[in-house]
């Protein structure tokens, strides 16, 4: 098939030509065509005010290892003075229009993006913690988006990078909005579950979709008469996701992971035997304002209830007391978390991290990624200081949500005291009109009968005869009565 750039070429040629031509109208078909997959997979990839492009995203990103690099090019992508990805994987806007090119780039950039990772992470991991009490003025310290040190309480670590970020700054997960676990798992949740995940702007470009929706992609690309860039790049990362995939479920399916896997289902089934989630969330709206009660097992399914009953009081209209309340419950039960609860071996556990840091290279979500999360969380303490921030993050982000909410009500309150003032002055005003044309056609009424009154006087008093005529009247009639006597 042609390029996607050779045929708009053609089109703008033909429309020179002062003849109509079937062909023409055939090619601005196929190009119009061609910019509607590539809008279709924008949405489907690019976040809103995304700095990248398509290509990019799609793309393995090949200076991984240079922090420097790939911040200052986030920074100047995010200020607009980057945009050029002609030379994308060392390829040049010719390259692009070869397959074969294309395919061997993708895979050497797949590797560089590797060995990037690894070496950004062991520069990152020698970094200071900025939940350290103390920093050293000579170490080397980590950059947020914003431009400075994140330190103190509010600081997160990103899970690929390493690298350390204001929590205010970026988008992190949310604990009390994670959805409801299917029926098929445990109704109860525990903390090796809790959406505790957070990778950084610079590692999560796009947003991510589901394989299924990329295979939908694909179906529609291969309808398509003209090569595009971004189609060969799409085709490319399916195969790569698909690879890990399978790699991944050959771990989970081994036999020493397999045994893992069946403990934690029986600690699930142990968790479901305590007091069940109607009871959590009953005694969690009914002890909004008690004091916490002793007792690890039960605070943890309270904290569980919790998590799983928190979709209901997501929105800023329910969360005004009981967000709160729920919140604070969550964080003074933390201290009561206690891990680990698998026994993972080493070799096993280097493999899932392997695997979990090829798979959060995937512009894709997958399920294996996720079950690789929960068994390496589960075979670690709980990281109490994550979960503390995330819940000190959330805590601020609702308070903000309740005032602009409250302010938003203040809003709309006082724009229908307007609307309803706005109103009142309309029907005054129209009842005054009404009344002046009232009055006007009354006028006019009374005009029309006066001058009506004055011409049927005129005509009266021509046609009906006068007293001052009578005597002539008179000699007429005793002529007329002379006569016939007579």
């Amino acid at each position: 098939y042609p390029c996607l750039d050779d045929l708009e070429g053609l089109v703008a040629v033909g429309r020179d030509l002062p003849v109509g031509l079937e062909e023409l109208r055939q090619l601005e078909l196929q190009v119009l065509t061609a910019h509607s997959w590539r809008e279709k997979a924008s949405k489907t990839f690019l976040k809103k005010n995304s700095c990248y492009t398509l290509l990019e995203v799609l793309c393995p990103c090949a200076d991984a290892g240079s922090d420097s690099t790939k911040r200052s090019r986030w920074m100047e992508k995010a200020l607009g003075l980057y945009q050029c990805d002609t030379e994308l994987l060392g390829l040049s806007a010719q390259d692009l229009r070869d397959p074969g090119s294309v395919i061997v780039a993708f895979k050497e950039g797949e590797q560089k993006e590797k060995e990037g990772i690894l070496q950004l992470r062991r520069t990152n991991s020698a970094k200071p913690s900025p939940l350290a009490p103390s920093l050293m003025a000579s170490s080397p310290t980590s950059i947020c988006v914003c431009g400075q040190v994140p330190a103190g309480v509010g600081a997160l670590q990103c899970d690929l990078c390493q690298d350390w970020f204001h929590g205010q700054c970026v988008s992190v997960p949310h604990l009390l909005a994670s959805p409801k676990p299917s029926l098929a798992s445990s109704p109860l949740l525990a903390w090796w579950e809790w959406d505790t995940k957070f990778l950084c702007p610079l590692c999560m470009r796009s947003r991510r979709p589901r394989l299924e929706t990329i295979l939908a992609l694909l179906v529609a690309l291969q309808r398509l008469p003209v090569r595009l860039p971004e189609g060969e790049a799409l085709q490319c990362l399916t195969e790569r996701a698909i690879g890990w995939q399978d790699r991944a479920r050959k771990a989970l399916a081994s036999e020493d992971v397999t045994a893992l896997l069946r403990q934690l289902a029986e600690l699930r089934q142990q968790l479901q035997a305590k007091p069940r989630p109607e009871e959590a969330s009953v005694y969690t709206s009914a002890t909004a304002c008690d004091p916490i009660r002793e007792g690890s097992g039960n605070n943890i399914s309270k904290v569980q209830g919790l998590l799983e009953n928190g979709d209901s009081v997501t929105s800023p209209e329910n969360m005004a007391p009981g967000k709160g309340s729920d919140l604070e419950l969550l964080s003074s039960l933390l201290p009561q978390l206690t891990g680990p609860v698998l026994e993972l071996p080493e070799a096993i556990r280097a493999l899932l991290e392997e695997l979990m840091m090829e798979g959060d290279l995937l512009e894709v979500s997958l399920d294996e990624n996720h079950s690789i999360r929960q068994l390496l969380q589960a075979g670690q303490p709980p990281d109490l200081d994550r979960i503390r921030t995330l819940l000190e993050l959330e805590k601020f982000e609702h308070q903000g949500s309740r005032t602009r909410s409250r302010a938003l009500e203040r809003r709309r309150r006082r724009q229908k005291v307007d609307q309803g003032r706005n109103v009142e002055n309309l029907v005054q005003q129209e009842l005054q009109s009404k009344r002046a044309r009232s009055s006007g056609i009354m006028s006019q009424v009374g005009r029309g009968e006066e001058r009506y009154q004055e011409k049927a006087d005129r005509e009266n008093m021509f046609l009906t005869p006068s007293t001052d005529h009578s005597p002539f009247l008179k000699g007429s009639q005793n002529s007329l009565q002379h006569k016939d006597s007579g």
